[in-house]
């Protein structure tokens, strides 16, 4: 089962280059859509009526 969806927790301007570049180019490969945290902000995931959803900040 492919994710629908991946979030990657990491400091903007981080000095260890996180996430690498690979990572986030296979798990789009595999049809997930990406969101971080130093470009999309605080992420939560919560649960609508048994469906989950991300929550942007």
């Amino acid at each position: 089962m492919a994710p629908r969806v991946a979030l990657i927790s990491c400091g903007e301007d981080n000095p260890y280059g996180h996430p690498a570049p690979g990572t986030v180019a296979a798990l789009r490969a595999l049809g997930a859509v990406v969101l971080r945290t130093d470009r999309d902000g605080a992420l939560a995931v919560a649960d609508r009526g048994g469906r989950l959803s991300v929550a942007r900040d």
